[in-house]
């Protein structure tokens, strides 16, 4: 927020609500290029002043980069201003109400104010042809950084107005991408260079995405001679999500993702299990979906190369996995000082608290050989 030592006593600001929204996309259909109207929400702000009445101009500037266009320096797109206009109380200031169509606002009180909005200055033409052809080809904005600031002068007077507050925020525009798949897995034909001995995976994927954008993910079990294709294994009943009605199960912000201890079924070995990942965009016209391709993974069967019984607890199922058979044997087998250990949950990682997830996290590093076993002791 902007601020400054020699404001007039009467001035007017931005406060957020919420402020400007970010998305990951921008379609072309959600802007009126002749008006500079728009009907998404990209600002709203409450416009506010220390003291009524008072007089106000708005000024909104877009601008932008794009080496994808040649634009390596800022370059605007448009910029509106408003005619000075008279306050009598908090305005709720919303870029879809603002265009050179708009005549009037209303203010918190319920009274109109009377509004005019004009072009104040546009991108040059030959550089609009440009952008113009990429949305065209594309229907969204060419990718880039986008600059969107909103800028309020205030004062006594229509003729006395300074700069008084700005908001503003730069967003990277970037075209929707692939997800990649990372592991375990890969093709079903190659499941037997692919194959884990975890029953428990780390499951990786690599996207490049905004913030915002939220994962989620699904595993089934791919069956010879009952699916015809991994694409229908994936269709059919799923070990995660656990609830068959769910479809998905939901991961956030992520670009990794623990098999979970509960709320699953438990993988098991021998057998041919499929995944795949699914991310939701926010664009200005709606959530935009974008699936991964699907992977596919056996478990493979340890037979006596680790001593781990069926139905013990999963994480010493995964530390099983983790330890060689002669570590194994001589913590959690007869007369070893864990025999007949059951975790409580109360698990903590170098002192802090941790979850189920962490610990088995961190067995699949040593599984996978991204982390080794240096020293093991056991305290009393």
């Amino acid at each position: 927020m902007f601020s400054g030592n020699n404001l007039q006593a009467q001035s007017a600001t931005l406060e957020p609500e919420p402020g400007f929204t970010e998305y990951a996309t921008y379609y072309i259909s959600s802007f009126d290029l002749q008006t500079g109207a728009s009907n998404f929400q990209l600002f709203r702000f409450r416009l506010h002043s220390n003291s009524y009445p008072v007089y106000v101009k708005i000024v909104f500037n877009a601008s932008m980069t794009s080496p994808a266009l040649g634009l390596h320096s800022q370059s605007v797109i448009v910029e509106l201003e408003t005619a000075p206009f008279q306050m009598s109380a908090d305005i709720i200031l919303d870029n879809q109400d603002m265009s050179t169509t708009t005549t009037h606002l209303i203010d918190v009180s319920g009274n109109t104010v009377p509004l005019s909005i004009s072009i104040n200055d546009m991108i040059d033409p030959s550089q609009f042809d440009e952008i113009l052809s990429s949305i065209i080809t594309t229907g969204r904005l060419a990718d880039g950084t986008y600059t969107f600031e909103v800028q309020v002068f205030s004062g006594p007077s229509e003729d006395d107005l300074s700069l008084t507050d700005s908001e503003n925020i730069n967003l990277v525009v970037e075209s929707p991408a692939n997800i990649s798949l990372e592991s375990p897995g890969g093709a079903l034909e190659d499941t037997s260079l692919t194959e884990i001995y975890n029953t428990f995976p780390l499951f990786i994927w690599y996207s490049q995405f905004c913030s915002q954008c939220e994962a989620e993910i699904r595993v089934a079990e791919y069956v010879h001679g009952t699916h015809s294709s991994i694409n229908e294994a994936i269709e059919d009943e799923t070990m995660l999500p656990f609830d068959q009605s769910a479809g998905w199960e939901f991961v956030g912000n992520v670009s990794s993702f623990q098999y979970p201890v509960s709320n699953a079924r438990l993988l098991e070995h021998d057998k041919i299990y499929v995944w795949q990942v699914r991310a939701s965009l926010p664009t200005t016209v709606g959530a935009e979906e974008i699936i991964s391709q699907v992977y596919a993974f056996k478990v493979g069967d340890i037979g006596g190369a680790n001593p781990v019984p069926a139905g013990v607890n999963p994480v010493i199922q995964v530390l099983g996995q983790a330890l060689s058979s002669d570590q194994y044997s001589s913590l959690f087998g007869a007369g070893g000082a864990l025999e007949g250990f059951n975790p409580t949950g109360n698990i903590a990682i170098n002192g802090a608290v941790a979850s189920e997830s962490d610990i088995m996290y961190l067995f699949n590093q040593v599984i996978n050989q991204n982390a080794s076993i240096v020293n093991i002791s056991v305290e009393e």
